[in-house]
This record gives C-alpha cells, sequence and structure tokens, in this order.
C-alpha cells in the first residue's frame, strides 16, 4: 500500500503483516476492513413503499413498458454501496499515527499521491497536491478504494468520491508530470485466459455464476484502458521507463482470491511474492540493465528465498527504527552509485536509488 510505503512502513513488514496469523496486525486490535451497514439499508428501506407506488402507477398508466419494470425501480431504494469502507480508513490511520504520528499529508517523508474521482462531475482528483494536501490521508484512501455499487462514496469537503480506477487504471501521468523518469507500475488485476476445453477452470466462466462474469468483465475493461494508456505515455515521454509488474493470464491463483478481501491476504501476499521473483528471474538481464539506467543496484533475484524470513523484530518500535536504518542505508548507498548518463533521448539523470528501498520513482535532473 503505496500510503503506508510513504510512510515508512518497508515492504518486508507490509508482507510480515499480511501473512500473519496474528489477531492484531501493526499493533492494533482487528477490525473488519468493510462493514455491512444496516443503518444506511434501513434507511432506504423507507422510501420502497414511495419507489413501487411510483412504479406501479406509472406501468398501469401504459407510459411504462410493464411490470418488469417494477424490479428496475426497486433498485432505487438500495444504498449507493452494498459495503461501507470506513474500517479501510480507520486501519490506516491507525497504523500512520502508530508510524508516523500523524495523518496528514504534509507530514509524509515523502511525496503521495492518492487518486479518486469525483462522481458528480466524473473528474479525477489527486489528494495530496494543490489544494487537496489538507485531506486526512486515511479519509484519502478510503476514497480511493470505493469501487462503484461494491462500495459506498465516500463525502469529502461535500464532494462524492469512488475509486480513481473508474476514469484510468493506472495514473501513471501523475509520477511523469512530477518529474519520474523511471515509474514502477504495480497491477494485480488481469483478465483470465481460460482454456474451456481442458483448462483448471473445466469449462466457461460464465458456468460459474455472475460474480465470475462480472469480475472478468472488469478485468477485460481495466487491463485493456492501460494498455492504451501505456502505448500512449510510452509514445509520448520515449525517456521514461516503465516497468509493469502484474500476474500472467494464465495464473488460476490470482484469479480465483478477490484480492479486496481481507481473509485472502496471506495467500495473495505469498502467491504475489512468489510470482514477482520468477518475473525478476525470468527478465534478469533486462531489468538490471533498465535499473541500471537511473542509478539503481538490483539484488540478484536468483539469491532470493522462495518464502520470506520472517522479521526478526516483534515490537512496533523495534520494527520501526529497523525500518528507519533501511532508509538511511538505502540512502548512503544512492550516495555512493555514480550518475549513470542516459542512452535515451532527454538524457535526463534519474535520482540515484538502491534495490528494495521505498523510495518515489527518480526524478528529473535528481
Amino acid at each position: 500500500m503505496s500510503a503506508l510505503v510513504a510512510a515508512g512502513v518497508s515492504p518486508r513488514e507490509m508482507y510480515d503483516q499480511a501473512t500473519s496469523r496474528a489477531p492484531s496486525p501493526f499493533g492494533g486490535a482487528a477490525v473488519p476492513l468493510y462493514r455491512i451497514g444496516g443503518l444506511e439499508f434501513l434507511r432506504r428501506s423507507v422510501r420502497a413503499p414511495r419507489v413501487l407506488a411510483e412504479a406501479l402507477v406509472t406501468a398501469m398508466s401504459g407510459e411504462g413498458r410493464g411490470f418488469s419494470d417494477l424490479a428496475w425501480a426497486l433498485f432505487e431504494a438500495l444504498p449507493p454501496g452494498l459495503m461501507d469502507s470506513s474500517g479501510i480508513r480507520d486501519f490506516v490511520h491507525r497504523v500512520l499515527l502508530s508510524r508516523l504520528g500523524s495523518d496528514a499529508f504534509a507530514d509524509l517523508p515523502r511525496r503521495l499521491f492518492v487518486v479518486a474521482v469525483d462522481l458528480d462531475n466524473g473528474e479525477a482528483v489527486a489528494f495530496g497536491r494543490n489544494g487537496l494536501t489538507h485531506v486526512p490521508i486515511s479519509r484519502a484512501v478510503q476514497a480511493s478504494t470505493a469501487l462503484p455499487g461494491l462500495y459506498r462514496p465516500v463525502r469529502i469537503d461535500g464532494r462524492d468520491y469512488v475509486d480513481g480506477g473508474v476514469r484510468k487504471t493506472a495514473h501513471i501521468n501523475l509520477a511523469i508530470r512530477g518529474g519520474a523518469d523511471l515509474v514502477i507500475c504495480v497491477n494485480p488485476i488481469v483478465p483470465f485466459l481460460n482454456d474451456t476445453a481442458g483448462g483448471p477452470l473445466r469449462g466457461h466462466l460464465s458456468n460459474r455464476g455472475v460474480t465470475w462474469v462480472l469480475d472478468q468483465t472488469m478485468r477485460i475493461m481495466l487491463k485493456g484502458r492501460m494498455e492504451l494508456g501505456l502505448e500512449r505515455y510510452r509514445r509520448e515521454h520515449p525517456d521514461v521507463d516503465i516497468l509493469l509488474i502484474e500476474p500472467t493470464r494464465d495464473d488460476v491463483r490470482m484469479f480465483g482470491y478477490n484480492i479486496m478481501r481481507f481473509g485472502a491476504r496471506r495467500v495473495v501476499a505469498e502467491h504475489g511474492y512468489r510470482s514477482t521473483v520468477a518475473l525478476f528471474r525470468r527478465n534478469a538481464a533486462r531489468y538490471r540493465r533498465l535499473f541500471a539506467r537511473h542509478g539503481i543496484r538490483m539484488a540478484d533475484p536468483f539469491a532470493l528465498p522462495d518464502v520470506p524470513a520472517r522479521h526478526p523484530h516483534r515490537s512496533e518500535l523495534a520494527r520501526a527504527l529497523d525500518a528507519s536504518l533501511d532508509r538511511l542505508d538505502s540512502r548512503l548507498a544512492r550516495c555512493q552509485l555514480p550518475t549513470p548518463a542516459r542512452s535515451s533521448g532527454g538524457g535526463r539523470g534519474g535520482r540515484r536509488s538502491s534495490a528494495g528501498s521505498s523510495s518515489a520513482p527518480a526524478r528529473r535532473g535528481g
């Protein structure tokens, strides 16, 4: 999660917490990340008799297409989202306070942009820049994860916001405009390439119900938009390197688990680690050259363990100090590396960074 990385929580610690069976992640009481808002359902149910009566009058007057319109009319009585994502806000708020002592963009050691879409005007906004730095980070994260229909829009300063993916799959342009000449994009959602004849799912996806159809359809749309966006960015910014990390299309394990389910976190985290290590091993020479252009020394992926070792420190204070030492070590390593000349057009030198650090992407003229 980018907000935690920006606050100084290391990827190793996030992995350790995601795969831990402890009931108190990051030292706090475990709470549901997504809650069924019963009160909102009750509030909406009050409208049901009026909505149904209006639909009946319309159908009987001949203005409607028939009584089948009644089913659609009843959707007006449903809340704007099935679940409330306030648990996400509370979780991020608690972790930021324990690690950073603050839930404010201004107190972050790194720049962070959290993207959401204004539901009423359709425009994407980036919390953390321009006039949107006053919004708490946890609130911005809640808005950016409000998938329409499933989670309720999040109201901030009188505006309703939903998931930033509604407008674009990846807002890479924000990083480029901010001066990045190396952008690492992690996309866990790709359409599954289903073999209907002899594949592991044994038949068509539609045989498994509407949730599978909706999930695959969403993946197809998001992937298509991302491919178009990447093609455009690479054409318009040939001097910017974009590294895309995503599952293969035959990865049935990633497709079979909903990444938004908290209960699936252990399986998804472990499989994500293994598949990412495998990706870097397959492309070791190419990725090493890519990172070297930006002054980054990549660790040997073949020396990485198949399963990461547990974090050596159990207390929150020790983990925070350990993460601070990791950041200091990475910055010292960057100071020892020469700035390479760029071989691609533009000749901009990227900010030096060491492999494994959680620093921001390399910037122009660093």
